[in-house]
């Protein structure tokens, strides 16, 4: 009899939460699933689902293998040297020829097995398509501990989900962020147990991954050029001046022009190299100012999909600015973004930044949803804290990494 291990049901451990369940049910509604029973029927309905046919137990696995690699995840980017193995990954017989073989079940190729302490393979595929491009996705696990001063210890199953992105050169990993995570034991002592964290083991993972295909990471300058330069791009193209804002500065458009010469001339007699430096600072302060009293805050996340509610920048003098909205209201309304917003310009990178996206589809679930994005030395980190759709996502991801071939 099939049954949906429990620490993948367990409400605490939030990885199939209601919205999922009740898409399910509703995508099967024919088969007499209900969206309107409590979680633990739910659960049980989809389990009940299952077991009437082998099709569609496939149909549930099928579908826990996606709801466990979406949802609260932290998601680790790391870019990728484009050296000759990275051609051989365009080939799918070598692909094939190298994960077959390392698949823990041939007849059961779903994150639903039998983990180890050790990272396993359970299931690939090789896609290619025009929004993506051709990647490899991995589907791995292994076992972990976690201790709780209030439960205890217990040993769970932990998957981690890898995808190259061969058109981008990146490899992407994703996992469950968990408190009190440890490297798994036998017989669990917390005096001698050993910590671990969902960063170290997506760091792990990729690294796995990588020695598998012969694959390299780049280094740590490349890839935080790289990553900064992106999130710097994102947050440029959810932060362009509303057109309100603009019609604004347009009607003042003689007198900012007065302004600026007798600022060049009358009060700072600067030579002419400087007026674009000017002109920049005195237009800045002008959109400020009709930005932060606008009264109409939402013409700064209308049409929009997105809006930063923090940033975390340095610029080339290592100068540093931390920037939130309060209540969850956007950045670009409030003074402290125009403040540092040259800077920003200046350097085109920014080190860190928080985000309100808005979801593809809201059913089941609210309209919008949070994201931290943090540069480290040689790798990006994407935050996902609440229930996220695998097509929310893929969004995000590529609002960050970009939808153009990377060229060097």
């Amino acid at each position: 009899m099939f049954s949906i291990p429990h620490t993948f049901a367990s409400e605490d451990e939030s990885y199939i939460t209601i919205p999922a369940l009740r898409r399910f049910a509703k995508e099967k509604r024919k088969e007499d699933l209900k969206t309107t029973v409590d979680r633990p029927q739910l659960i049980k309905d989809i389990e009940n689902y299952a077991n009437q046919s082998e099709e569609n137990k496939q149909i549930v696995l099928d579908w826990l293998d996606q709801v466990l690699i979406e949802g609260i995840k932290d998601i680790q980017i790391k870019y990728l040297e484009d050296n000759s193995s990275i051609v051989l990954l365009l080939n799918n017989t070598y692909i094939e020829r190298i994960l077959s073989p390392a698949l823990v079940d041939n007849n059961n190729c779903h994150l639903y097995g039998n983990y180890t302490e050790s990272l396993r393979l359970y299931r690939y595929k090789i896609v290619s398509d025009s929004e993506q491009g051709r990647r490899i996705m991995l589907y791995l696990g292994k076992l972990i501990c976690i201790y709780d001063k209030k439960t205890g210890s217990a040993s769970v199953p932990y998957p981690i989900f890898v995808e190259i992105f061969l058109d981008k050169r990146l490899i992407v990993a994703r996992a469950k962020s968990k408190a009190g995570m440890y490297k798994y034991m036998d017989n669990f002592v917390l005096d001698a147990a050993i910590s671990t964290t969902a960063e170290k083991e997506l760091n792990k993972a990729i690294k796995q991954v990588c020695e598998l295909f012969s694959i390299e990471t780049a280094s740590k300058s490349k890839a935080g050029e790289f990553f900064k330069k992106q999130l710097y791009l994102m947050l440029e193209k959810y932060t362009q001046t509303p057109k309100e804002i603009l019609e604004l500065m347009s009607e003042k458009a003689e007198k900012t022009d007065e302004m600026i010469d007798s600022l060049m001339k009358n009060i700072c007699d600067l030579p002419n190299n400087y007026r674009e430096d000017v002109k920049s600072s005195v237009l800045n302060m002008i959109e400020k100012y009709f930005s932060i009293s606008y009264p109409d805050k939402k013409i700064f996340t209308k049409d929009r999909d997105a809006y930063p509610l923090k940033l975390n920048a340095t610029d080339e003098e290592d100068s540093t600015v931390e920037q939130t909205a309060a209540m969850e209201n956007p950045l670009q309304s409030k003074a402290i973004f125009f403040d540092n917003k040259k800077m920003l310009q200046k350097s085109q990178s920014c080190d860190g930044a928080s985000f309100m996206f808005n979801r593809r589809n809201a059913l089941y679930c609210s309209k919008q949803f949070k994201v931290r994005i943090v540069i480290e030395k040689d790798y990006c980190t994407l935050k996902f804290t609440e229930y996220t759709m695998e097509e929310d996502i893929i969004y995000v991801l590529f609002s960050f990494i970009g939808t153009t071939r990377i060229v060097d």
